[in-house]
């Protein structure tokens, strides 16, 4: 049996969960040492910092000195120190007052620096994820008043380089979501704050966090596909809980998902920053959504990057659905995307691209919801059919009949289920606003049931179904709201039409019997 990652976790030997153990309650011991010697004044503030620093001195000399020996406890003591020293540096600015402003950020980007280094050199992504944490945490250890919104997004970008400079030399998934979430959550506090001088800074900040890990994301993929020996794809714990869930996930699946949202996300970010017109950014995301495209084709060249190629193309696919959101009116933009709907669906049965695929599923499931809210409700128009709502609605029910064709075998007799019912709710709506409409529409189902019937054996019985939900309405509408003559020719009409039907099924019936006997006579026979 395949081992969890976290019997992995539990199944670890003694020192590691000990030495964990060991730097946590060293660390707790610098924090409460700080605050005692604050209550008791016994240590005046250069002291304790001076303090502060030794011990971090120490755990990194253990940890540089057993590094041939011990690897795993070397890691140990150097994040100690990494972390000690965070705790003094902020300590001596917010706590004590010690140091000044520049002071206390050289010494934390110091502390940063090291913390990379000792990454890089132990081969440790936790040493790594430290740093990353620390670094991109500083502006906030050391925050005053007077902190600048652009020089918080320079620096910020600076560190998410560093760390994604790291993570294309070592690959760890685990930088690379902690920068993915840390730096966002960077640019969110500061849109908290944001005033109308600072936008370029953020604008500019949110177009370099999307670049980046997007180009990282992509190129690390790129060379481990060229050369895997020299570019490893190191073990992904995110991956393994997610296939042990059930979901199937290639190699690049966690990358897929970031890949596909990075330019989402950065988009409606940017959108809020601006608060402009929805032209701009209609016209915005159609460019990326076409940037996204050709990086499909380039990233499809590569046979083992499937995945992130389905990635590209979803992002493709739903920033093409954004712009026609943003730039078209609602008769417009429900046809548009139907018609990208049936493309999406075309398009990934003959790429072979399951994530292209899945974005027309999901189009056509918003769409059958928003259809229903238009046939449901909404003012009656002042003529039938030959409105703008009246004729994209159509579309629209055509678009779900030309999906069925390459929705795939199990998905087509939803696609043309869908189809049927709104071409009923659209008959409703259209004709009802015509004189007599309720009758006209009744009629009508009994046509549309005929056709159905007489066309084909597949669709007869969905042709049956559909008279005899005219029969309903003639009993629980057209009872109360059709003129008494109308309604008489109505029920003569598929009284008369019913008596047809059963008519020429019994001759149907005899001629595939063969012996010109009824169903009835055949079973007495």
């Amino acid at each position: 049996m395949e081992e969890t990652p976290w019997q992995a976790l539990l199944e670890r030997g003694p020192q590691f969960w000990i030495s964990r153990l060991g730097i946590g309650l060293v660390l707790l011991a610098v924090v409460f040492l700080f605050d005692y010697a604050i209550d008791r004044g016994w240590l005046t503030p250069p002291i304790r910092v001076a303090i502060g620093l030794a011990l971090g001195a120490v755990l990194a000399l253990v940890g540089l000195q057993v590094r041939r020996k011990e690897r795993w406890f070397s890691q140990v003591m150097l994040g100690g120190a990494s972390a000690t020293w965070y705790i003094t540096g902020f300590a001596a600015f917010q706590l004590l007052h010690l140091f000044s402003y520049p002071l206390a950020f050289a010494f934390m980007v110091m502390v940063t620096v090291f913390t990379f280094w000792a990454g890089i050199r132990e081969d440790g992504a936790a040493l790594a994820v430290l740093g990353a944490i620390g670094g991109l945490g500083t502006p906030f250890f050391l925050y005053t008043e007077q902190g600048s919104l652009p020089g918080l997004v320079g620096y910020t970008c600076l560190v998410l380089v560093g760390t994604s400079g790291i993570y294309l030399l070592k690959g760890w998934r685990s930088l690379l979501w902690t920068s993915v979430i840390g730096g966002w959550t960077v640019l969110l506090l500061a849109y908290e704050g944001l005033t109308p001088g600072d936008r370029w800074a953020l604008q500019g900040g949110i177009v370099a966090a999307w670049l980046i890990f997007w180009l990282v994301t992509v190129g690390r993929e790129s060379l481990a596909s060229d050369d895997p020996a020299r570019w490893p794809r190191p073990q992904s714990r995110l991956r393994d809980v997610v296939q042990q869930a059930g979901l199937a996930v290639g190699p690049p699946g966690d990358l897929a998902v970031l890949t596909a949202a990075l330019p989402v996300g950065a988009l409606f970010f940017a959108r809020a920053v601006w608060q402009s017109g929805d032209v701009l950014w209609g016209a915005i995301a159609l460019g990326v959504g076409l940037l996204y495209a050709g990086a499909t084709a380039v990233v499809r060249r590569k046979p083992d990057l499937g995945v992130l190629a389905s990635a590209h193309s979803v992002a493709a696919a739903t920033l093409t659905v954004i712009a026609v959101a943003l730039l078209f009116g609602h008769d417009l933009q429900i046809l548009s995307w139907a018609a990208l709907g049936v493309a999406f669906l075309y398009l990934g049965g003959r790429l072979d691209d399951a994530g292209l695929h899945s974005c027309g599923h999901v189009l056509f499931f918003i769409l059958a919801f928003w259809l229903l809210q238009r046939l449901a409700g909404g003012e009656a128009a002042e003529m039938a059919v030959f409105t703008g709502r009246g004729l994209s609605d159509a579309a629209v029910i055509l678009g779900f009949l030309a999906a069925s064709r390459w929705s795939g075998n199990d998905s087509a007799k939803w696609y043309l289920l869908a189809a049927h019912a709104a071409f009923l709710g659209w008959l409703w709506r259209e004709l009802t606003v015509l004189p007599a409409g309720q009758a006209i529409v009744t009629a009508s189902f009994g046509v549309y049931g005929l056709t159905l019937l007489v066309s084909s054996a597949k669709t007869r019985k969905v042709g049956l179904a559909t008279l005899l939900i005219a029969v309903a309405k003639l009993f629980l509408v057209d009872l109360e709201r059709v003129d008494p003559f109308l309604r008489i020719l109505l029920f003569l009409g598929f009284g008369g039409l019913f008596l047809a039907i059963s008519y020429y099924y019994r001759d149907r019936w005899q001629s595939s019997g063969g012996d010109g006997a009824t169903p009835d006579e055949a079973s007495e026979s």
